[in-house]
């Protein structure tokens, strides 16, 4: 029951620097109200999954992402944990990094979903749109296919 619970609700609390901090995934609201520091940590995530031919990012790689970032992370962070963004880049040591990986595991779905849907928007409008050449009707597929296994010209219709 419980990783069922981490799945519908992944928040994590964590005590940094001596307070209790509750990292939460991103609302309707806060997507919506910090969309340029989000888009901005998104697409060099995306970036990063593109220049790899599995897509897969390693921790240095995401760093790197992050660090590139580093502006819209803290804003990012800072949003996601109810903490000024001047309390997050304040932390040092296991503090900042135990922060830091806590909000992306919690938010990594988000930033991957958004990540990917460029991709997925293009191949869903090649499936609906295919090249000409490659366009083909059941009717025409059929009577070419049955053509060739009797042997005959069916009569045209």
């Amino acid at each position: 029951m419980t990783d069922e619970l981490n799945i519908l609700i992944p928040d994590r609390t964590l005590t940094i620097c001596g307070v209790e901090v509750t990292v939460h995934e991103y609302t309707l609201a806060e997507q919506l109200q910090h969309r340029q520091p989000l888009k901005a940590i998104s697409e060099g995530f995306m970036d990063a999954m593109n220049a790899k031919p599995d897509a897969e990012v390693s921790i240095d790689e995401l760093y790197d992402v992050l660090g590139a970032n580093w502006d819209a992370v803290l804003q990012a962070v800072a949003v996601s944990c109810g903490r000024s963004v001047e309390w997050v880049a304040g932390l040092t040591g296991d503090d900042s990094e135990s922060l830091l990986l806590i909000w992306w595991g919690v938010n990594a779905d988000f930033f991957t979903r958004n990540a990917i849907r460029p991709a997925l928007t293009r191949l869903v409008q090649q499936l609906q749109n295919p090249p000409p050449g490659e366009r083909s009707s059941a009717a025409s597929s059929t009577t070419a296919t049955d053509s060739a296994i009797c042997g005959t010209t069916l009569p045209a219709s």
